[in-house]
């Protein structure tokens, strides 16, 4: 049942990482600016200890650029706003990944090594802060509907066709602060989202071969100048 893969995805590993910042690989997505939709995606693997780069391609981020959300780490900045439900951005902070989704049968993505939800026409995401399941992907037909607004996850177009769902604002979730975040198909190399962050669909393909559960996955997003800041003492690789 969808409730219980939840409760094992979102917990632990979450307490885990917030206590040590540990993992052996990071998505490193990284824009020009605070207001830069355009952006670059990096995959970096601890090897023997030490940081390597396996691959990188482009990438897009909310139409209005990205804003600090609630991660994994609390980063200062002194510039910009908190992110917010409806402000088109992008979090920027350290976010954990999990689950990847897509419309394909759980069965035939079993080259998939991250836990997997099939994003049938039954699979939401509940972005009204109102309700009891803001921010979770969640069955219509065993939820009982206290929402006025969802994101529908089996859509027509490809955007959803591959994606994995970014843990922001997870725990704990907080009214308003934004939801729904992942990664995802792009429309094309130039139009933004809505504060997801999307990607050709081979690279995303890509980087769902990549990705390993056991290995802790992390996503920073970041404007390259700020995570050229942190990255040294959070002991990240330079880019």
């Amino acid at each position: 049942m969808l409730a219980a893969f939840q409760a094992r995805t979102f917990t632990g590993t979450a307490d885990l990482i917030r206590e040590n910042l540990q993992s052996e690989q990071l998505v490193i997505v990284v824009t020009d600016s605070w207001g830069s939709t355009k952006a670059r995606l990096y995959c970096f693997e601890k090897l023997n200890g030490k940081w390597k780069a396996q691959f990188s391609f482009p990438a897009v981020v909310g139409k209005n650029g990205m804003a600090p959300g609630d991660g994994q780490e609390e980063i200062k900045f002194s510039e910009a706003s908190r992110k917010k439900e409806g402000d088109m951005k992008s979090p920027a902070g350290l976010f954990l990944l999990g689950p990847a989704f897509g419309y394909a049968e759980k069965s035939g993505v079993k080259w998939i090594r991250m836990p997997y939800l099939q994003a049938t026409d039954d699979l939401i995401c509940i972005d009204d802060s109102n309700s009891r399941n803001y921010n979770q992907l969640t069955e219509k037909s065993r939820t009982r509907a206290d929402w006025k607004t969802h994101e529908e996850m089996h859509l027509q177009s490809g955007e959803y066709k591959w994606g994995i769902f970014v843990q922001y604002n997870i725990k704990p979730v907080q009214a308003g602060r934004g939801s729904c975040i992942f990664l995802h198909v792009w429309d094309s190399e130039t139009e933004g989202t809505a504060g997801c962050t999307a990607m050709e669909e081979k690279n995303i393909i890509k980087l769902l071969h990549w990705l390993q559960a056991d290995k802790h996955p992390l996503l920073i997003q970041l404007p390259e100048s700020e995570y050229r800041r942190i990255s040294s003492r959070l002991q990240y690789p330079g880019l």
